[in-house]
């Protein structure tokens, strides 16, 4: 299925890494295969890549930091998302199809495998600052679409247990349009856009950037359209089993980022978290503890 899908951006992206970058003729050989078969390289390992190009391991582990990664790991994490991110819901269907004999237990391995990916790659740093971005802000906006409003929405209903003034925009696009209009500098957006992105959500981002909004950005491409402005980035792994792109990984990220953020000031956390507690045992929304 090499030539079923449009390899044409994949392409550009790496001749944007190549250009202005010196490499020997034999680091060429493997960037014209990482150009001719993009699948390849999204899924090769190494020395796959090596006995193609006519090369060899170590040729291609410096091609991959030459062209500005740590290694070889690094690099094909981020031309797979973009590989992925040229196929439809169909063709990343059929990436799987064939290859899988039990899909659930499949799904489950992939989860694992991308949450140990994101506790490798973690920048505890980053998530700390976030979490101050947010308890700074007058008010934080989350923006995501479809599926991707899932880890929004557990980020926005802990954050305001937490006491934080938090608000998730996601399928009511007048809603967005009319929070976006009235961001300022003491606001903050965090977008969070995985595999393709939605229009809403990058129009959002770049008005947010216009006004002088701080942006968040958690993506699984660090060159996603939604990062650019972003002044912190979380970059976290969503190729699932199936068709859709795998949530495990930004689930994560925004749990670690409401777990900090209650340690910020954990006398006010545990207030507002008393004061949530009450209410809802004044509105009986839990079903009653057993008393044995």
């Amino acid at each position: 299925m090499e030539e079923d899908f449009d390899s044409s951006t994949l392409t550009e992206w790496l001749d944007s890494r190549v250009q202005g970058r010196k490499l020997a003729a034999r680091q060429m050989q493997v960037i014209g295969i990482l150009r001719s078969q993009p699948r390849l390289a999204s899924y090769g390992s190494v020395s796959d890549i090596a006995a193609v190009a006519a090369s060899n391991a170590s040729t291609v582990t410096r091609t991959a930091q030459t062209l500005g990664f740590k290694g070889w790991a690094d690099f094909q994490f981020e031309l797979r998302s973009r590989f992925l991110a040229s196929l439809s819901a169909v063709e990343v269907a059929a990436e799987h199809n064939g290859h899988i004999s039990s899909p659930a237990q499949a799904a489950v391995s992939t989860d694992r495998a991308n949450l140990a990916h994101f506790e490798r790659t973690l920048d505890a740093h980053t998530l700390h600052n976030i979490a101050e971005a947010i308890a700074g802000a007058r008010q934080t906006y989350i923006v995501a679409a479809g599926s991707y409003a899932i880890p929004g929405k557990a980020l926005e209903h802990n954050a305001i247990i937490a006491g934080y003034n938090v608000r998730l925009l996601d399928a009511d696009v007048a809603a967005l349009t009319n929070a976006i209009a009235r961001l300022g500098a003491e606001d903050l957006v965090i977008a969070i856009s995985l595999w393709r992105v939605y229009d809403s959500t990058m129009r959002a981002v770049d008005i947010a950037h216009n006004l002088g909004t701080p942006i968040v950005s958690i993506t699984d491409s660090a060159g996603s359209p939604v990062a650019v402005h972003a002044d912190h980035r979380i970059v976290v792994p969503t190729e699932g089993a199936g068709f859709f792109p795998s949530l495990t990984g930004a689930v994560a990220a925004v749990q670690a980022i409401a777990v900090e953020l209650a340690s910020l000031d954990r006398e006010r956390s545990n207030q507002n978290i008393a004061a949530s507690e009450r209410t809802w045992d004044q509105m009986r929304i839990m079903h009653p503890r057993s008393s044995s």
